[in-house]
């Protein structure tokens, strides 16, 4: 497992953007759930069951990335 993110652009729902309270940062109010579909992977929103995103791998063969490994001490 990584033992930090990689991620440099997050998904958002567009609804719970247009909802969200000013003072709440969009990582505390997203309610998204991640997982991989016969084509590839899906991004849904709980909150309002509506698709964030689907990524089709049209057909190609994919694999997780390596773990990174930190040291201990």
């Amino acid at each position: 497992m990584p033992n930090h993110s990689s991620i440099t652009m997050f998904f958002h729902c567009k609804e719970c953007m247009v909802e969200k309270p000013p003072s709440v940062a969009p990582r505390e109010w997203a309610r998204l759930e991640v997982g991989w579909t016969e084509k590839g992977v899906q991004v849904w929103c709980v909150r309002h069951n509506m698709n964030v995103a689907h990524i089709d791998f049209l057909g190609q063969k994919v694999d997780y990335a390596p773990s990174e490994e930190v040291p201990n001490g």
